[in-house]
């Protein structure tokens, strides 16, 4: 069985981003109708995240967001 979910800090290491990014990121990904559902909030410091949601996330809202 993969993992399906994994914590803030957790996505940081998998996708090699900081941790305080990977925060920002999972925030945005909250407030997105989209993705919402796929973050789990058990209190205001513990989140887990669905890893190919976050995936996608970082593909169709994030990537290349930088260049104008």
């Amino acid at each position: 069985m993969t993992q399906q979910y994994a914590s803030v800090t957790d996505l940081a290491k998998i996708f090699a981003i900081g941790r305080t990014k990977a925060t920002e990121l999972v925030h945005q990904m909250e407030t997105e109708p989209d993705f919402k559902d796929n973050v789990i909030s058990f209190s205001h410091r513990k989140k887990n995240v669905n890893i190919e949601a976050f995936r996608e996330f970082l593909v169709t809202k994030v990537s290349r967001q930088w260049v104008k």
